[in-house]
């Protein structure tokens, strides 16, 4: 089950799409644009119809750089599927008003950290904490089957991920999120199913 910030739309949408095709449920969660993000969860269905997979498919509209929109992502994504497998961290905006560093303003400053960088990184805490009692609740099921010799629940090793899409390269930082350096949908699913882990829980 995963939950993907910013999936209406661009990088999101397109991790959200290849997720599905592997049988992923989801939470897609968008800011302001609910047609586009209805628009995702119908095509993220029939990607995984195609694939020969059934999933569902929920959307979440809730701002990541508020507290109260955090937590509704995390409340939403419990109601529905009382569980988290991964976390994608992609909602990312790039400054409202391009300006140079002696025109730039605090307003815009702000916004700009509280999106990209704040509310990544308190979803985060929050997806991490509910993850953990995830695994400790499954190490204690295995330790359970494993006393009474039978085989674990899930086939044991249960280990949730975390992703955080950035689009600050090796040189320079994106002057047009995720264009500079092109990231590919393909290679975030492949980690997600089961390569390199930003956290390991």
């Amino acid at each position: 089950m995963a939950l993907i910030t910013g999936a209406s739309r661009g990088i999101g949408r397109g991790i959200a799409l290849e997720l599905a095709k592997i049988g992923y449920d989801l939470v897609l969660n968008f800011a302001s644009n609910a047609a586009a993000a209805r628009q995702t969860t119908a095509d993220c269905l029939a990607q995984a119809k195609e694939a020969g997979k059934k999933i569902r498919a929920e959307i979440c509209p809730a701002d990541v750089a508020a507290a109260a929109g955090r937590q509704s992502l995390i409340g939403c994504t419990r109601k529905a599927f009382g569980r988290l497998d991964l976390l994608v961290n992609n909602a990312g905006v790039a400054p409202a008003a391009r300006a140079d560093i002696l025109d730039a303003t605090e307003e815009s400053f702000d916004r700009l950290l509280s999106i990209n960088v704040k509310g990544p990184y308190f979803l985060t805490q929050l997806a991490a904490k509910w993850m953990i009692e995830q695994v400790c609740s499954r190490r204690e099921n295995e330790a359970d089957s494993l006393a009474q010799n039978v085989p674990p629940p899930h086939g044991g090793g249960y280990r949730p991920k975390i992703i955080t899409i950035s689009s600050v390269s090796a040189y320079a930082a994106s002057t047009n999120r995720g264009q500079s350096r092109a990231l590919d949908a393909h290679a975030i699913v492949r980690r997600a199913a089961g390569g390199t882990r930003h956290q390991r829980l």
